[in-house]
């Protein structure tokens, strides 16, 4: 609908000028197009409960923040979690919102979120989506929009619009080794691109939190007091990575939330605490070692399908730290890490626990380097084993080459 716009005119004269400058405002009518269409997948589903993902493509012009309601045809159909988007439900009807990071969307360009979400009987696919009021039909629409400009009679010359650098800008002198780490990596790493578990896929499906189960593989007995300081540290330490990303190349998560949300013993009466804030898995033996329930745990369902967890999804573990008495040295990847219960223990409070620094960069993908050295000896680096003693300048880049790598499957 057209508003209605009242046009003045207004004089004004001056008698004696040296220079007259005049400027006229004009109110003209700009058409704003909008324009969307959906793209809602179910990507894995199971007994009760599946997993979604919703694909909107921007067909209009270009948007800074965005919201995506639709509803679910059957009532039984629920979102438990979200990810890469503010999800809400209210009865049937599901409002997205985007994040902080992913509310602009060029002309053109998708955005894509996605959710775990449960159903009884059937579980068909929304019948329909709107983009900000707008019902998506997958063409473009206009809508007027009444905007004031104002023409100078001077010229005006714009300013260089600003570039856009290259996100890519390591020290001149880590360039080429980063490269050859790189492309040792996809020669030496099985299915480099095609896996789908490393630390980043946990984070993104958990939507910037990392649950851990504590496997406590020691026959000791852990007070209240020491379940917290290592709950604190493991905060600590893995925050040390994710701040090497932080405000680079899309990165979404300024302070990512470590919840330990199990511990794994072989006796109850280990435990000094009577809370209920972690959940206690007693004699579940795996590996001659304690475990959280299987059921729980994202190493054993990355299809997000955690039905059979007794605390549900928001109980659910991506990584254990295991503990284990007299283990030397360390162990990492997309299962979570292993280190000495004697080392872990008289650390909590140390800076850099540079063993459990190693294992977590193990986790998101980063390689290991005994038989090679890509700086030639000329400094020493976390990810070469007891060559450092905290995350260095070349690990900083390593870190940021796997996110250049992978952030396009996060829809970033």
């Amino acid at each position: 609908m057209f508003s209605k716009i009242r046009k003045r005119r207004i004089a004004w004269f001056a008698a004696c000028l040296a220079a007259a400058f005049s400027t006229v405002a004009v109110v003209q009518t700009a058409f704003a197009a909008t324009g969307c269409r959906v793209d809602y997948a179910v990507t894995s589903q199971w007994s009760g409960g599946f997993q979604g993902s919703i694909t909107l493509v921007n067909l209009g012009d270009r948007l800074e923040n965005w919201t995506l309601n639709f509803a679910f045809p059957d009532a039984n159909q629920k979102v438990d979690q979200g990810w890469n988007a503010e999800w809400t439900q209210s009865g049937t009807a599901v409002t997205v919102r985007n994040a902080g990071w992913n509310g602009t969307v060029a002309a053109g360009a998708s955005v894509t979120a996605g959710f775990t979400g449960r159903f009884s009987g059937a579980n068909p696919v929304p019948a329909s989506f709107s983009l900000n009021g707008t019902t998506c039909t997958g063409a473009v629409a206009t809508s007027p929009t009444p905007s004031a400009s104002v023409t100078p009679s001077a010229s005006v010359t714009p300013s260089a619009s600003p570039s856009s650098a290259d996100p890519w800008n390591p020290p001149s002198t880590l360039v080429a080794p980063l490269a050859a780490v790189w492309e040792h990596q996809e020669d030496t790493y099985s299915d480099l691109y095609g896996f789908k578990n490393y630390g980043w896929d946990q984070l993104f499906a958990n939507n910037g939190t990392i649950n851990y189960c504590v496997r406590w593989d020691s026959a000791k007995q852990v007070s209240t007091a020491q379940r917290d300081a290592v709950h604190a540290a493991l905060q600590k330490q893995y925050q040390k990575w994710m701040d090497q990303l932080t405000g680079w190349n899309a990165w979404p998560y300024q302070q990512v939330k470590v919840n330990v949300v199990g511990w794994a013993v072989r006796d109850r009466a280990q435990l000094e605490w009577t809370d209920s804030s972690v959940d206690i898995y007693v004699n579940d033996i795996r590996e001659d070692a304690p475990q959280c329930s299987e059921p729980c745990g994202r190493f054993f369902h990355q299809d997000g399908n955690y039905s059979g967890c007794t605390g549900g999804t928001s109980r659910h573990y991506d990584h254990s730290l295991w503990l284990t008495d007299g283990f030397n040295g360390g162990a990492g990847g997309d299962w979570g890490q292993r280190i000495g219960t004697e080392y872990f223990m008289s650390n909590l409070t140390t800076e850099n626990v540079h063993v459990l620094l190693h294992e977590i960069g193990h986790t998101y993908g980063l390689d290991d380097f005994y038989d090679w050295d890509p700086l030639d000896g000329k400094q020493g680096f976390i990810m070469m084993a007891g060559s450092a003693t905290e995350i260095t300048e070349f690990d900083k880049w390593m870190l940021r080459d796997w996110w250049r790598h992978l952030k396009s499957r996060y829809g970033l």
